[in-house]
């Protein structure tokens, strides 16, 4: 599965059940309905957040952020691959 990492400059306040909801998905390690997975989130102290998702395609990262509210276009997500061999 590709795994892709996408950048939110500018992140929305998100309520503590919000920020619970996300961390669950997380440790859960399963899919939603676009077949995204969310491995991590890297929140910046200046409000930038990072998301590392294993997802088929560009369009279900993006479709998975917007279902939960967290406007974003593809041109916010690169694929990548770990130089760790992760």
């Amino acid at each position: 599965m590709p795994r892709f990492i996408d950048i939110h400059n500018e992140m929305p306040e998100m309520p503590a059940e919000m920020v619970q909801q996300v961390k669950d998905r997380i440790a859960s390690g399963a899919a939603d309905e676009f077949n995204a997975t969310a491995i991590d989130v890297l929140a910046g102290n200046d409000g930038t957040a990072f998301c590392i998702t294993d997802a088929p395609d560009v369009a279900s990262v993006v479709s998975s952020h917007t279902s939960k509210g967290v406007p974003m276009s593809e041109h916010d997500v690169h694929e990548v691959v770990s130089m760790g061999g992760k």
